[in-house]
């Protein structure tokens, strides 16, 4: 099996160009998603998708005389939440090999969750380049979409060691950032939708500055940050 890497100004894009690229049809196309790219806007620097594009060389696939194809071994989902961290670990290994990243993963199957802890000297790569955990969230995203339902109720949770601390200074840096930004020209900038989480760190990175103001906007998943010059109309909500 060997593999190629894509990018394009999403995931779709990305797919598009590589169907182009290897003159297949993009439904045929068996695929990691690496990173799936930040747009950009409002102060924030976009970043492309990147995806690794999974090629069967020709020979492997040949069925052996007498018998017939061999079906790929890619780990498929399963009627039973017993062999999930398995699986689940043979996915990570995959993307490891298909990035060349040197990570593992250790996983704590509970009650409330399967948790998939990402290790190893690699791991950083997951935080993404702007520490925001764009390339995270997309394996998360891939292992809830083969093996959620089989762990229903339970959740699957993806976490990187050192994620949180360097997310968390990401965020600061970008709320002072722009915080300056908005005391230069006076007008509001608003952060992409986050978690509550996240926005309490933003909140509570310009709470002693005396000029700006920060408060939620936006409902539910489009939940954000706004940051604008102090008055008194505004409340800050978390």
């Amino acid at each position: 099996m060997k593999d190629r890497v894509f990018s394009g100004v999403d995931v779709e894009a990305a797919l598009a160009g590589a169907a182009a690229s290897l003159g297949l049809p993009q439904a045929e196309l068996r695929y990691v998603v690496l990173e799936t790219g930040v747009a950009g806007g409002r102060g924030l620097k976009p970043t492309p998708a990147r995806i690794a594009v999974l090629i069967q060389d020709p020979a492997a696939s040949a069925p052996p005389r007498g018998g017939r194809e061999q079906p790929p071994s890619t780990p498929a989902p399963t009627g039973d939440p017993g062999e999930v961290p398995a699986l689940v670990r043979d996915v990570v290994r995959a993307v490891a090999e298909t990035g060349g990243i040197a990570v593992e993963c250790e996983i704590d199957d509970g009650e409330s969750a399967l948790l998939v802890h990402l290790v190893g000297e690699g791991s950083a790569f997951f935080h993404g380049e702007d520490g925001k955990g764009a390339p995270l969230r997309a394996l998360e995203h891939l292992l809830q979409r083969m093996y959620g339902e089989v762990l229903r109720p339970r959740a699957l949770r993806v976490q990187c060691e050192g994620y949180r601390e360097r997310r968390d200074q990401a965020l600061t840096e970008d709320a002072q950032r722009l915080a300056g930004e908005v005391r230069a020209d006076g007008q509001a900038r608003e952060l992409e939708p986050m978690s509550s989480y996240d926005r309490r760190i933003v909140h509570l990175a310009l709470q002693d500055a005396p000029d700006v103001t920060t408060y939620s906007v936006g409902e539910g998943a489009e939940r954000r940050v706004r940051i604008a010059l102090a008055d008194a109309g505004h409340a800050d909500t978390p």
